[in-house]
């Protein structure tokens, strides 16, 4: 059921995907600006888009001014791991072709993660690409905020679940910020 979705959302993304507006990116930032001040976030766990991702960089570069920013590292064992990463920092290619900062960057455990997903539902539970990268992790912190970061038309009625994976506290779309 989930490979299935898995594609169906992929090829939705991939036809329907564009790119936010100065508004739309000015409106996600106030909503996440909203949430550090709230929570009194330092940092801030986020990925580098790829293909048809929702591209969150023109957000994340105001953002660096007010909280640091780390992105995940893919490790063995379907694990992965923040590092602290600066615009300036070089970025590598990994096997999976998704650029991560180098293993030398700060390793570090951010306050707020926003993940990328395939779709979602009204109870905020998300459907990754199927490795579990995103699920481990923040099964082991809990403590932690996570928002799933995806455009609005990757909403779908129900996503199965199991219990390996890990809903979130909320959603950022183009439209803005969905809590519970």
């Amino acid at each position: 059921m989930k490979n299935k979705l898995r594609k169906k959302f992929l090829a939705i993304r991939n036809k329907r995907h564009f790119h936010l507006t100065p508004k739309q990116i000015n409106q996600i930032y106030l909503d996440l600006v909203k949430i550090i001040k709230q929570k009194k976030i330092k940092i801030i766990g986020a990925y580098y888009s790829i293909n048809s991702e929702l591209d969150l960089s023109p957000v994340l570069e105001r953002l660096k001014q007010k909280v640091k920013i780390a992105l995940p590292r893919i490790l063995k064992k379907n694990l992965m791991e923040f590092r602290i990463w600066n615009k300036h920092d070089p970025l590598y290619v990994n096997r999976f072709g998704i650029v991560e900062p180098s293993a030398s960057a700060k390793k570090i455990v951010p306050h707020l993660f926003l993940t990328p997903l395939l779709a979602y539902d009204s109870g905020y539970n998300r459907l990754g690409y199927g490795r579990g990268y995103y699920d481990h992790y923040l099964s082991k912190n809990k403590k932690y905020l996570s928002y799933g970061v995806a455009f609005s038309f990757q909403y779908c009625k129900k996503i199965p679940i199991n219990n390996q994976d890990v809903s979130l506290k909320g959603m950022i779309t183009e439209k803005g910020l969905q809590t519970i």
